[in-house]
């Protein structure tokens, strides 16, 4: 299939089948990172309830900056991987700071800012300034295996963005990137094509994986003010042994510490 077809299919397809969701309907940078990193690994229904939510608490990078790590992980409670809603804050901090709360428009310096990786950088630069650069989640990922890599194994993002770069609508690079979303997201759902790519994993089950125990230490300091060394760990412990796992608390706090998800005093744990 030549690209200007390609294009021409996926533009067409989405003008009858576009998803409205809220963060389309900003360019806004603040708010569309907030929905960038809160949609990594998650998924858009627990997504869209956390989204109101934190702008509603946090509506500006000044206020992100000034709250507690407490009100900031009881808000993020219910989307997992906390330590994005810290980057976040990290994030706000070093773009009031290095640069006087204006958002840079070049994808390379926002790779700089905390828990920014190529994607998000590059979603950002492109949703809330109409950046031409390609970019690749799961999603588009998937639709340019189904048309231009067919009966091809291990294929290399390295080849995909050879071919998204020079498909990409310069008109509206935004519509675009958005239109290829859905299309990955909806008209390709139940197809397993992105175990064609070289980056293909399965990602195991949460409940007993090391998250899971994460995610249970800070939940349980969520709902006190603090709690006191043995208390916590007697808790991990009966977790642990309950689903038949072998990590041990003081592993499981020592990755939390290490992130600076919770905090140690001489005889309490506390965010």
């Amino acid at each position: 299939m030549t690209i200007p077809k390609f294009r021409s299919k996926i533009l067409k397809w989405y003008r009858q089948h576009k998803r409205e969701l809220l963060w389309r309907k900003t360019s806004d940078p603040y708010k569309i990172l907030v929905s960038e990193v809160m949609l990594q690994q998650t998924q858009i229904s627990r997504v869209l309830p956390k989204y109101k939510q934190f702008l509603s608490e946090f509506p500006t990078l000044k206020t992100l900056s000034q709250a507690s790590n407490k009100k900031l992980l009881k808000i993020w409670k219910g989307l997992g991987y906390w330590r994005r809603a810290l980057f976040l804050k990290e994030t706000a901090k070093k773009i009031l700071k290095e640069y006087k709360g204006k958002f840079p428009k070049d994808s390379r310096l926002l790779e700089t800012f905390p828990g920014i990786g190529p994607y998000t950088a590059r979603a950002v630069a492109c949703f809330a300034f109409q950046s031409k650069d390609a970019f690749l989640d799961t999603n588009i990922r998937r639709v340019y295996l189904h048309f231009f890599f067919p009966k091809k194994k291990k294929v290399s993002d390295k080849e995909i963005l050879k071919i998204a770069q020079k498909a990409v609508w310069k008109r509206n690079p935004k519509a675009w990137h958005y239109a290829l979303f859905d299309y990955g997201a909806t008209a390709l759902k139940n197809k397993r094509i992105n175990t064609k790519s070289s980056h293909y994993y399965r990602q195991s089950p949460f409940e007993g994986s090391f998250r899971y125990f994460r995610t249970k230490a800070v939940r349980f300091l969520l709902s006190e003010e603090k709690v006191f060394h043995k208390t916590l760990e007697s808790f991990l412990e009966k977790e642990v042994k309950r689903i038949k796992k072998s990590y041990s608390p003081k592993e499981i706090l020592s990755s939390l510490l290490k992130d600076k998800l919770i905090k140690k005093s001489k005889k309490c744990y506390l965010i």
